[in-house]
């Protein structure tokens, strides 16, 4: 997607649902290549309804390399034509990763917090349990009159 560097997960998520809700195909030309840390950003130009618009950091280079001057295929959101993303490309490995992991985490957590309990009540009963066993042998040792 054609975000600003440093936007928010939150924010690249309402991204890629304005473009689901309402998605224009162009076509853009890439005006250059920049290589960046896993792949390359590309600044890419593009029209709609006679308005130009350009990104600064179009993740293309996982796609393809495309070198300056190449045509790309975008989708834009009709809501706001600056939002863009490659065709068929959806945020990040796929929409459907974001409730994934959200499940995942919900799990991860649930499971963490019934073990937790578990120890904390399992250790309440076995110092209950040390209790009434020391008490049960003072009483006997109390109660021994001997032979």
């Amino acid at each position: 997607m054609a975000l600003a560097a440093g936007c928010s997960l939150a924010g690249q998520i309402t991204d890629a649902r304005r473009i689901d809700a309402s998605p224009i195909r162009v076509s853009g030309v890439v005006d250059d290549v920049v290589r960046v840390k896993g792949g390359t950003v590309s600044r890419v130009s593009y029209r709609i309804d006679g308005r130009r618009f350009t990104t600064e950091d179009l993740p293309v280079g996982h796609v393809t390399d495309p070198a300056p001057g190449a045509t790309v295929c975008l989708e834009a959101a009709a809501t706001a034509p600056q939002t863009v993303r490659l065709c068929g490309q959806k945020y990040p490995n796929g929409d459907d990763v974001i409730p994934a992991k959200g499940l995942l985490a919900a799990a991860g957590i649930a499971g963490t917090s019934t073990a937790a309990g578990w120890f904390v009540v399992l250790g309440r009963q076995r110092k209950h349990a040390d209790r009434q066993i020391a008490q049960r042998c003072s009483n006997d040792c109390a109660h021994d009159d001997g032979p």
